[in-house]
């Protein structure tokens, strides 16, 4: 059987050692292959000697995300130091093996204070065809996910995700919340909302997770920022791309910018992509 293949993009920065244990851990989880690289951002270092230097401490990067990869017993596709700029190289790394899912750090290395997310993770957020979860969490205790978050417009991307939803929260034993927002009190606009809870709930009862509901009504992205603060959520799983249509929730602006804004880790769903994971591998 094909393996998932999880490209980790890693930087040394406190949000990339905490990306490669939820990289390992989620390697472990579904039977993963990981792919650490480290870019060389040659835009920044130029000359020989600093581009050595940078590139003998990708390597040891690289080389200690092979270690923990052993001794966890994860398989390890590829390790590499790349050169040029780290998004591009992301990108064309991702492409190269055919990854699933891009995991890194919300900032890097040059993380500027009060910062969210860095601009190669929002520029892999936009740019690569493939999921992507956004790390930000401090990981107390080693405990991952114990409050999943899935909100829904019924987009086709949603759906996708209600799916990856539930099933992290039954691999990892997570609580399991879905939420619809509506913009208006509007009978048509709850009966919609419901079904569409609705349908994650049966997600969740068919493999055995009691999944609470939320409707909210008000701004998408506002109201979902409440909701990861009031219900204490460590995981948001989201859906790129809404149905677009005009008096609905369009998903694409508002998944991004939960994924700039929230406090916990994104996991951002691309249905591009999940065709294509669904016919290797169920979730």
């Amino acid at each position: 059987m094909v393996k998932f293949q999880f490209l980790l993009p890693v930087d040394g920065s406190d949000y990339s050692r905490v990306a490669i244990k939820h990289a390992i851990r989620m390697a472990e989880m579904y039977n993963a292959e990981i792919s650490p690289v480290y870019v060389v951002d040659t835009r920044v270092y130029k000359d020989e000697e600093s581009v050595e230097e940078q590139t003998a401490i990708g390597q040891a990067l690289v080389d200690d995300v092979r270690n923990q990869c052993r001794d966890r017993g994860v398989s390890i596709l590829e390790t590499a130091v790349l050169f040029g700029s780290p998004y591009n190289e992301i990108i064309r790394e991702q492409k190269k093996i055919d990854a699933s899912l891009v995991i890194l750090g919300a900032c890097g290395a040059e993380r500027v204070e009060g910062e969210t997310i860095g601009s190669t993770a929002e520029r892999v957020l936009r740019g690569a065809r493939c999921h992507i979860l956004l790390v930000r969490d401090k990981l107390e205790n080693d405990q991952f996910y114990r409050n999943v978050l899935i909100p829904s417009d019924g987009s086709i991307d949603a759906e996708y995700a209600a799916t990856f939803a539930a099933s992290i929260a039954h691999r990892y034993g997570s609580g399991l919340m879905a939420c619809s927002m509506i913009r208006t009190g509007s009978r048509k606009d709850m009966l919609e909302a419901q079904r569409i809870t609705d349908d994650v709930v049966a997600l969740g009862r068919s493999k055995g997770i009691e999944t609470e509901t939320l409707i909210w009504e008000g701004k998408p992205a506002v109201e979902i920022l409440k909701v990861i603060d009031t219900k204490s959520i460590d995981l948001v799983v989201i859906g790129y791309t809404g149905k677009g249509m005009v008096s609905r929730w369009i998903l694409g602006s508002v998944s991004e910018k939960v994924a700039r804004t929230a406090p916990c880790s994104v996991f951002v769903v691309k249905s591009a992509r999940a065709e294509r994971v669904y016919t290797v591998k169920g979730a």
